[in-house]
């Protein structure tokens, strides 16, 4: 009997409390919390009469310390809480890293180890990150004064590499000197090797990504695909991107990837972004070349053809962010004007020809574009917002930038385009976080407005509620797109299929060029864990209004979804969350009615507005 209650154990998930200084989730009963301690000391006590028992309670279970737990939590406490009013304006004298493998240690607490083999193991096949590239990723230097907000900000930069879990960075007052503090970094890395695979009628496919080689932060892309049936070729993806070149923030990257159909990307740039506000100067150059096959739909003959594209593309720009306005507290980060320009250049090798393309959609053009902008913002932390309890960083403020410039088509006519793109976001108090983006972009030739685009989109998520052990949020997002005097050809036309609109909706069949979009998601939070995996269910509700002028906007054609799943993720590992999804679709034209489906992926229907700033662009209608 207690084997079966082990192996169904087995199959739940852990039960972790969280200490959190960032928002005051309610708080546990203490009384609740003395009788889980109890049972679990009890259940480890049982399990230790036999190696299989045991096993599987290591597998599951962080061994039961009451001697150390108060002294632990205590010390845990005194590191959030950290008061660096103590320390601004010292002299940091040095800057010490601790680099901790992702099982087993905390960043809070140095004393905690693995206990687990399991964990141990785990550790052994992990490339830990080397000091000096953490060190190159720190805005705050030795023998410079110390600001709390480039600790903040340092602490942020490290959390957005994706081979880093958590980050903590303690000051420490140096003994005989008042004038001068000490630095620890405390850097706890996620699990960087990343393998999936795929299958569909016409292939199979394998990859594997390590996003931390050699513990230097650079990015390895690995995959091998196979054939079956007509298309009995292979194909490979090989790919490296170094990051950080000699602590320049300078990245570089290549990228061959061929497909079985023989169909290829090459890809190579070395690009500079504006990772911090503090970023004066960004930029990029870079060349692609693609060969793919271009699905066209022809709705008066209701037929999708396959059409080789082939192209060349060039791409250079950079820019410049000056400060212009200091900060006016300790808690904002300086508000940056930026400039910035950008050519393209697009060569077709290979295209659609007149009688499919009449409109000359697909010609070689020049692009020499502008911009100038401000941009605001600062951040704020938060947990169980897309991961299960670790800090989240929240970007807040507001952008307005203005994109213009010329575009020289193949027959060597300049089109003046015109582009503004403005964004908004806050987190307020008992209503949660807001973000709202408006874009409008259009192309003048001889005094004639032509392709023009109005967006408008909105993103929200709900306060932490809970019921019992478990957190929930919900989230919500719209999206209009309006097009105007838009090219006669399909490929000028939008849809409401997938990550345009709603995910699991796939059809040739639908598309216009106005649509309204609307997503609703309640999302749990599980309290339970097994090896670091977290099986957390949601509930979702997608609406769509698509179609084309005359119509009245809102008597376009409705599409809905209704669907239910789970959300798999680990606290460990870097892969991204997979989602199982099952969804029922009243109408899907080309499909029927009441269609139903079951799909597994690891798209994000859900993101935040995060500010990477966009080079000099073209406002994408989609």
């Amino acid at each position: 009997m207690r084997y079966c209650i082990l192996i169904l154990f087995f199959f739940c998930l852990k039960v972790s409390a969280q200490n959190d200084s960032l928002q005051r989730f309610p708080v546990r009963d203490s009384i609740q919390i003395a009788k889980d301690r109890n049972f679990y000391r009890q259940l480890q006590e049982k399990t230790k009469n036999s190696k299989f028992t045991r096993m599987l309670y290591d597998l599951m279970f962080d061994p039961v310390n009451p001697a150390d737990a108060k002294t632990a939590t205590k010390k845990i406490e005194n590191q959030l809480q950290r008061d660096f009013s103590k320390y601004q304006g010292k002299t940091i004298r040095k800057i010490y890293i601790t680099s901790l493998d992702p099982f087993g240690y905390s960043e809070k607490d140095t004393a905690v180890k693995p206990t687990q083999k399991i964990q141990k193991i785990g550790n052994v096949l992990h490339a830990r990150t080397k000091e000096f590239t953490i060190r190159g990723l720190l805005l705050i230097k030795e023998n410079s004064q110390m600001d709390s907000l480039e600790v903040l900000e340092s602490e942020r930069v490290l959390r957005a590499q994706n081979y880093i879990r958590r980050t903590l960075i303690r000051p420490t007052n140096v003994t005989g000197d008042p004038n001068m503090v000490d630095l620890y970094v405390y850097v706890l890395d996620s699990w960087s090797i990343s393998a999936d695979g795929s299958v569909s009628s016409r292939k199979g496919e394998l990859r594997l990504r390590e996003y931390n080689s050699f513990g230097l932060g650079h990015r390895t892309t690995l995959a091998y695909k196979q054939g079956y049936q007509n298309e009995i070729g292979t194909g490979y993806t090989l790919g490296y991107r170094a990051q950080n070149l000699f602590n320049t923030y300078i990245n570089a990257e290549v990228l061959r990837d061929l497909d079985v159909d023989g169909t290829y990307e090459n890809f190579a740039s070395i690009d500079r972004e504006f990772y911090s506000p503090y970023a004066r100067w960004a930029g990029e150059i870079s060349i692609r070349q693609s060969f793919y096959d271009e699905h066209i739909y022809l709705g008066d003959l209701d037929t999708l053809l396959l059409e080789p594209l082939k192209y060349r593309d060039f791409n250079v720009w950079g820019g410049y962010a000056i400060p212009v306005a200091n900060k006016d507290s300790e808690e904002k980060l300086p508000t940056n004007l930026i400039l910035a320009g950008r050519y393209t250049k697009r060569d077709y090798l290979d295209r659609p020809g007149e009688n499919i393309d009449s409109v000359a959609y697909f010609s070689n053009n020049n692009v020499l574009l502008g911009s100038v902008g401000i941009r605001d913002i600062n951040y704020t932390r938060d947990r169980y917002i897309f991961r299960n309890g670790d800090i989240e960083d929240i970007s807040l403020g507001h952008s307005y930038f203005i994109n213009s410039g010329i575009q020289r088509n193949a027959g060597n006519q300049n089109y003046f385009y015109l582009g503004i793109d403005l964004t908004y976001s806050d987190y307020i108090k008992n209503f949660g976080y807001l973000a709202t983006n408006l874009g409008y972009g259009s192309y003048f030739f001889k005094n004639t407005a032509r392709q023009s685009l109005f967006r408008f989109g909105t993103t929200y998520f709900s306060p932490i509620f809970r019921v019992g052990n478990w957190f929930f949020r919900q989230f919500a997002k719209s999206n209009v797109v309006v097009g105007i005097n838009r090219k006669d050809f399909i490929r000028d036309r939008i849809s409401i299929n997938d990550e345009d609109g709603i995910y699991g909706f796939d059809t040739h069949q639908v598309f216009g060029t106005r649509k309204f979009v609307f997503n609703f998601q309640t999302q749990s939070y599980v309290p339970f864990s097994w090896l670091g995996f977290r099986m957390s269910p949601f509930i979702n509700f997608d609406l769509g209004f698509i179609g084309e002028a005359p119509k009245p906007f809102f008597s376009n054609d409705l599409y809905t979804k209704f669907g239910m799943g789970l959300i798999i993720s680990n606290d460990y590992f870097v892969f991204d969350n997979i989602r199982l999804s099952f969804a029922i679709f009243p109408n899907m034209p080309g499909r029927g009615r009441n269609i139903l489906d079951f799909n597994i992926n690891t798209d994000n229907q859900f993101t935040l507005e995060n500010y990477r700033y966009e080079p000099p662009h073209i406002l994408e209608y989609r």
